[in-house]
């Protein structure tokens, strides 16, 4: 469900960091530009892991300030399986299929009904599946 995975990418580090440390001013960047993202085929970054591994040489580029390093890094990534199973907390169940909570990290994960398990039938009195 998690994993650690090591991402490289370019960092931009703004005019105002410049006169840190390389090391303290891509961290910063790094901090501020992964938690909460979604990388297509990585998963859910959720925090960086340690310091970077390899910090490229600054790029300035022309009409901006600011220093382009190529940096590697790891992450603590939220990438299930296919077919894992989560244990959640259904919030809201009608007839396109159910909400779902997971430990309180995932709210309102939603779950149509082509992908409930067959025979599932909604109940419209009860308004339960």
């Amino acid at each position: 469900m998690f994993v650690i995975a090591t991402i490289a990418d370019t960092i931009r580090v703004p005019p105002s960091l410049l006169s840190q440390p390389t090391l303290t001013s891509v961290q910063t960047e790094i901090e501020k530009r992964y938690p909460n993202k979604i990388i297509v085929d990585v998963g859910l970054v959720i925090a960086p892991y340690g310091p970077p591994l390899q910090i490229g040489d600054g790029i300035f580029v022309p009409g901006d300030g600011g220093a382009h390093h190529q940096v590697v890094f790891k992450a603590i990534v939220f990438r299930p399986f296919v077919e894992e199973v989560l244990i959640g907390t259904v919030t809201d169940s009608n007839e396109d299929g159910i909400t779902v909570s997971i430990g309180g990290f995932f709210d309102h994960v939603f779950i149509p009904v082509y992908w409930m398990l067959n025979p599932s039938t909604y109940d419209e009195t009860t308004g339960l599946w």
